[in-house]
């Protein structure tokens, strides 16, 4: 699915990532976005505002 998306120019989201060895997996298939428990627990729209306005929230890169 990842090889398909760079094929027709998308970007694949990975998602339900749980542990750095399924990322680091990811990564080497060159996945460069995903989400899931291990990047950020489940949030309300106002800890997300709050996030957001504070910037505290913190974007994870490879």
């Amino acid at each position: 699915v990842i090889g398909l998306g760079a094929q027709l120019g998308i970007t694949v989201t990975a998602e339900g990532v749980e542990t750095e060895a399924q990322l680091d997996m990811l990564r080497e298939a060159g996945c460069v976005e995903a989400q899931g428990y291990l990047i950020g627990v489940p949030s309300t729209a106002a800890e997300i505002n709050r996030l957001l306005r504070t910037g505290t929230a913190l974007r994870r890169s490879g």
